[in-house]
């Protein structure tokens, strides 16, 4: 039975099929991420991000990740633009998806309080295009050299994106199966209470009903969206509901990138046919250049166990959380890299008290003086933050002297609405935690 499945997974993933669709994920995602890098400079998100602050959140294992100074920060952003251009041109291929997926990870790791999970996205379509022949046609590589041209590739090099497109979905949608979402409407009654003043629609926003109904509908938008897309009857119409969908919450919850990389990888669910179609009614021909071999696409032996091997990596990784916490939305332990994309609203306040045990004084620290607003606003509710700002108070007073010192933290949060109440346990000695997973034991329930 297993070895059946086996050899069947081995038949539909080598099955041939056209690069048409591969080639155009290549380039809306290339062309896509050189905006987002341009925009990144454009908005003084450098000097915001990686050269003002005077301390960095560091993701565990990657604290050796530090940002340089200023000029070679933009010219780090700045290559990572050009090497995605390269990548939407299919120009310098191999080089420049490796060169652009080293860049904007570095870019990722420095700082955590700047977390959102499409940048975590475009790190793994960056790593999976390294591996992918989507630049065999319809590129400039593929211009020049002739003997690359391919006509046709393995499905795995399409059903990869296509379930990495799914893994975002289908967490998107389970993360929503909590109480606050489907029964408290929250944080949705937060947010569009806050847009009224939106023309046309904006009145509809003052009814807990509309809150509701959107909790519902993006639920399920989440967790049958990604089936939509793969049924070929259903596509047209799941791919309106994709662009529908993706614009209201660009418009209602101005999130960035986000809206625009799921409508663009979504695009992979379309085929070579329809693409074609589409072409044929608006009068472009979409014809790629010619193959000059009839030679396929050799696949690697071990390339779809490593590909099945990266997706059970996928679809277990972001569950996580449920051998971590009860409680994940309040102690968010297993939070990042699970896809719960705009499931909370959550804000904290948060003052350190350092007790000089040498000369028996204590005095109140606040994080204002030492972090940016971001990095002070997302620190406030988030203990692996808490306890990091906690040992960089440490180094600060020991280069003042002050030696012998404990470090405590007075902090509530709001969750969703509710009242703020007391967040880590305030006789907690955050020196004394070594290990930044130990912080956790100490949230209040």
């Amino acid at each position: 039975m297993i070895t059946t499945v086996i050899k069947r997974i081995y038949e539909i993933f080598s099955k041939s099929t056209s690069i048409l669709p591969l080639a155009i994920y290549r380039i809306a995602f290339g062309f896509l991420m050189c905006f987002s890098q341009l925009r990144f400079m454009y908005k003084g998100w450098i000097e915001d991000c990686y050269t003002s602050p005077k301390f960095h959140f560091t993701y565990q294992y990657f604290d050796w990740i530090q940002p340089l100074d200023t000029t070679i920060m933009y010219i780090i952003v700045g290559a990572s633009a050009v090497f995605a251009l390269f990548v939407g041109l299919g120009m310098l291929y191999r080089v420049s998806v490796v060169l652009f997926f080293i860049s904007f990870t570095y870019l990722e790791l420095i700082e955590k309080s700047w977390y959102l999970n499409h940048y975590y996205f475009a790190s793994l379509v960056a790593f999976l295009l390294i591996w992918l022949p989507a630049h065999r046609n319809y590129s400039i590589d593929a211009l020049i050299h002739k003997n690359i041209r391919l006509s046709k590739v393995p499905s795995w090099t399409i059903i990869a994106l296509k379930l990495q497109i799914a893994v975002v979905y289908i967490f998107g949608g389970i993360a929503k199966l909590k109480s606050d979402w489907l029964f408290e409407a929250q944080p949705l009654k937060i947010w569009l209470g806050a847009r009224t003043d939106i023309p046309l629609i904006g009145e509809l926003f003052q009814y807990d009903s509309t809150a509701y109904a959107f909790s519902w509908i993006g639920m399920v938008y989440d967790l049958s969206i990604p089936f939509l897309l793969w049924n070929k009857r259903c596509r047209p119409w799941a791919y309106i509901l994709v662009i529908i969908f993706h614009m209201l919450t660009y418009i209602l919850f101005n999130i960035g990138m986000f809206p625009w990389l799921m409508m663009a990888g979504s695009l992979i669910f379309i085929t070579a046919d329809e693409w074609k179609a589409i072409g044929k009614k608006i009068r472009i021909s979409i014809k790629g250049l010619p193959a000059i071999t009839t030679k396929e696409y050799k696949t690697s032996k071990i390339a779809i166990p490593l590909l099945l091997i990266y997706f059970v990596f996928q679809f277990t990784f972001p569950l996580r959380h449920t051998i971590l916490t009860d409680h994940l939305l309040w102690t968010e332990n297993g939070l990042r890299f699970s896809w719960h994309v705009m499931i909370m609203e959550k804000n904290g306040f948060i003052e350190f008290t350092i007790v000089d045990h040498e000369n028996q004084k204590k005095f109140t620290v606040y994080p204002s003086q030492h972090l940016t607003v971001i990095q002070e606003k997302q620190m406030s509710f988030q203990p692996d933050m808490i306890w990091q700002f906690a040992h960089y108070l440490k180094k600060e007073y020991n280069k003042r002297g002050i030696e012998n010192m404990s470090i405590y933290v007075n902090s509530k949060v709001s969750l969703n609405g509710r009242p703020s109440q007391l967040f880590i346990d305030p006789k907690t000695d955050l020196l004394a935690i070594k290990d930044v997973d130990d912080i956790y034991r100490h949230v209040m329930r």
